[in-house]
């Protein structure tokens, strides 16, 4: 769970903890070194990021949240949608929530399918899948819904989330957004992949 909690942490809200993460700690390197950063390289990634809490605070909420007509990277599943209909995937990821005994906290201001809701609930699948309190049926619904949550509701747009933060954003942005992918993959569709691998540190 280590691994999803750190992509939460650096995809949610602005703060010290996601700065110290980015700015701080080895962990692009460790990126880096498992691949997922593809030709990312963290010292060029980290160039030019702002240091100061107020001026990081901006740099965060202009790339992801604040902008006209949009952000330049909105973190939103409806946004890169290109078949279906907005409102039946908001849904959907609200059905696969409750199904596991979450739901929004009340007056939270993040559409159902914002990364940060999606990668929390991945976070409660892989916690449920360890066994940690939770029955052995409860387990292996959660192991087979987090496959098919991570095929449907996140790889299906986190790889045009990327290429538009190539395009548009500072390249720290891409280069999360490529690892976050490789990681999705990797991690979570192998079908012979061993149990337990979403649980490494």
């Amino acid at each position: 769970m280590a691994i999803a909690r750190s992509f939460l942490l650096a995809f949610g809200r602005p703060g010290k903890e996601q700065r110290d993460l980015i700015l701080g700690s080895d962990w692009l390197e460790d990126l880096a070194s498992r691949g997922w950063l593809g030709k990312g390289d963290p010292r060029k990634l980290r160039k030019g990021l702002p240091r100061d809490p107020g001026e990081w605070e901006s740099f965060v909420l202009s790339t992801f949240d604040v902008g006209f007509p949009a952000p330049q990277v909105p973190l939103i599943e409806t946004h890169y949608l290109k078949e279906g209909s907005p409102p039946e995937v908001l849904h959907e990821n609200i059905l696969y929530y409750k199904a596991f005994g979450c739901e929004l906290a009340e007056g939270d201001p993040d559409n159902p399918d914002h990364l940060r809701h999606q990668l929390g609930f991945l976070v409660i699948l892989c916690w449920l899948e360890s066994g940690a309190g939770a029955p052995p049926a409860t387990a292996r619904s959660a192991r087979a819904a987090r496959k098919e949550f991570v095929e449907r509701h996140l790889l299906s747009w986190l790889p045009n989330a990327a290429r538009q933060a190539e395009r548009k954003a500072h390249p720290l942005w891409g280069g999360l957004l490529q690892a976050l992918r490789a990681w999705l993959a990797e991690e979570f569709l192998p079908e012979d992949a061993e149990a337990g691998r979403c649980f490494e540190t």
